[in-house]
C-alpha cells in the first residue's frame, strides 16, 4: 500500500473507533436508568468534526480526489459520488452536538429523534469508510503512477503541524473512550469482529495444579489449577495486583512456589532452576520490556540464543525475526535503550523467539504502548498463534486478549475465579461489567 493510503487508512481506524463509541452511548441513551455522559458525547462529536474537517477531508478531497480527476476528467461518477457523500457527512456533527446540548443530561422529549440522527450519522461513517477502501482505493492504485503518489506524500508531509494540534486532543479523548471503544487488536480487523473458535487442544504442555506463591507472609497466588494445550493461546486476565505476574514468574521459576506443582511436558519443574526451564522450551517476555539498553539490537537477540545453537542456527534465526520485525533489522547496530517502547516490545518478542520457545509467556505486551502499536503487537500474536506456537498471554486490555484467545482464565486476588474459551468471556455478564467496562 502507499504511504498516503496507509495515511487515510489510519484516519479511518480513528473514525471507527469514534463511531463505535458514539454506538454504544447511543444504545445507552435508551436506558433511562444508566447515568448518561452529555460532555463525553460533546467531546466525541466535536472531535469527530475536526478530525474529518481539519486532516482527513482535506488529505483526500484536496490531494487524491483532485489528483484522480486530473487523471480520469470531471465526469468520473465514483469521484462524484465520494464528493456527494463528503458534503452529506461534513455538517453533521456541528447538528448534532447542538441537538445533543438542548436536550441536556436527563430524557426529555426528542431523546429518540436524536438517536435515530445518531444513528443515521453513524451509518453514513461507516458506508463511507467501506466504500473508500472497496471501491476508491482500488481506483487510485490502478491509475495513479510513482510521480502522483510522491506529490501527494509531500503535501501530506507538509500538513504535520495541523496533524499535532489535533492528536494532542485526541489522545485525551482516547483515554476516557477505551471501554467504550476498545483499541483494534489488527490493523484490518473491525471492533466487532468475533473471536476465532478455539482449535481443538493438544495434550497438555503445562499444567498448573493448586499452585501458591508467597510475597513473605503475603499470599500472591492460592490454590491456582490451569492448563495450555500445545498449541493453544491462553489468556489471562484480571486487574492490576490480582497475581498475574506472578503467575508467569512462578511458571518461570523466578518467583518460588510455596505449594502446588507445576508440569511441563508431564514433568514436574516445580523446583526446578530458571535457566533450566529455558532450556527446557519455557521464555518469557517480561512487563515493562526488560531489554539490555547499552547493547545493540542485534546483541540482544544473540542473547536470546544463549541456550544453545550453532552460528548458522543463530543467524537464521536472526533473519526470521527481521522479516517478522523489520524495525529491527533498521536499528540492528544501535543500543536497545533508544528505541520507542513500541521497538522495545518487538525486541523482548523477538528476543524470547530466538529461544525456539515451546512455550512463549508473554506479560503485559500492550502495556504504554498507543493504540496503533498495540495492533501491531497483537498482529505478531496472531501470527505466531497460526505458527502453532503456544501461548500464555497475560494482558490487562481484556477484550483484546479474549478476541483472540482459545481458551482463557480470569483471576482475582492470587485465585481463578471464571475460565473458558475467549468467545463465552467476552459474553460473559461478570467479565463484561468488571473488565469491558460494559
Amino acid at each position: 500500500m502507499s504511504t498516503p493510503l496507509e495515511t487515510i487508512t489510519e484516519d479511518h481506524r480513528v473514525m471507527r473507533r469514534l463511531t463505535t463509541a458514539l454506538e454504544e452511548l447511543c444504545r445507552r441513551l435508551g436506558e433511562p436508568d444508566r447515568p448518561q455522559d452529555g460532555e463525553l458525547f460533546g467531546l466525541i462529536l466535536e472531535h469527530s468534526e475536526q478530525y474529518v474537517e481539519r486532516l482527513h477531508r482535506p488529505t483526500e478531497e484536496d490531494l487524491l480526489y483532485r489528483t484522480l480527476r486530473l487523471r480520469t476528467g470531471e465526469g468520473d461518477a465514483l469521484l462524484a459520488e465520494f464528493e456527494r457523500e463528503h458534503a452529506a457527512i461534513a455538517g453533521l456533527p456541528a447538528e448534532l452536538r447542538q441537538w445533543q446540548r438542548r436536550l441536556g443530561g436527563g430524557h426529555p422529549d426528542g431523546i429518540e429523534q436524536f438517536q435515530a440522527a445518531l444513528t443515521g450519522y453513524i451509518k453514513m461513517m461507516q458506508r463511507h469508510i467501506e466504500h473508500e477502501e472497496t471501491l476508491l482505493f482500488p481506483a487510485a492504485r490502478q491509475r495513479l503512477s510513482d510521480a502522483h503518489w510522491d506529490r501527494i506524500d509531500a503535501a501530506l508531509a507538509a500538513n504535520q503541524d495541523e496533524l499535532a494540534s489535533v492528536q494532542a486532543d485526541f489522545r485525551a479523548l482516547m483515554s476516557r473512550i477505551g471501554n467504550l471503544a476498545p483499541a483494534p487488536i489488527g490493523p484490518a480487523l473491525a471492533q466487532s469482529a468475533e473471536p476465532a473458535e478455539a482449535p481443538r487442544p493438544g495434550p497438555l504442555l503445562l499444567e498448573i495444579r493448586e499452585l501458591s506463591s508467597h510475597y513473605g507472609r503475603i499470599g500472591a497466588l492460592r490454590s491456582v489449577n490451569l492448563g495450555i494445550g500445545k498449541g493453544q493461546l491462553v489468556a489471562l486476565v484480571g486487574a492490576n495486583g490480582a497475581g498475574k505476574t506472578t503467575l508467569l514468574r512462578t511458571i518461570s521459576g523466578v518467583q518460588r512456589a510455596s505449594g502446588g506443582s507445576v508440569l511441563f511436558c508431564g514433568q514436574d519443574i516445580t523446583r526446578l532452576r530458571p535457566d533450566r526451564r529455558v532450556r527446557l522450551g519455557i521464555c518469557q517476555v517480561p512487563e515493562g520490556r526488560q531489554v539490555f539498553g547499552p547493547l545493540s539490537v542485534a546483541d540482544n537477540l544473540r542473547l536470546g540464543a544463549y541456550t544453545g545453537g550453532d552460528r548458522k542456527r543463530i543467524a537464521q534465526d536472526l533473519e526470521r525475526m527481521y522479516a517478522m520485525f523489520p524495525v529491527l533489522e533498521q536499528k540492528s547496530h544501535l543500543p536497545a535503550g533508544t528505541l520507542s517502547g513500541g521497538q522495545q516490545q518487538m525486541l523482548a518478542m523477538a528476543r524470547a523467539l530466538m529461544g525456539r520457545p515451546r512455550l512463549l509467556l508473554l506479560d503485559e505486551p500492550s502495556m504504554g504502548l498507543a493504540p496503533l502499536l498495540v495492533g501491531e503487537i497483537f498482529n505478531a500474536i496472531i501470527e505466531l498463534r497460526k505458527q502453532a506456537m503456544t501461548i500464555f498471554l497475560v494482558e490487562q486490555n481484556a477484550h483484546a486478549a479474549l478476541a483472540i484467545a482459545d481458551y482463557a482464565y480470569v483471576i482475582e486476588t492470587g485465585q481463578v475465579v471464571l475460565e473458558g474459551s475467549g468467545r463465552d468471556l467476552l459474553q460473559n455478564e461478570r467479565v463484561r461489567k468488571a473488565y469491558l467496562g460494559i
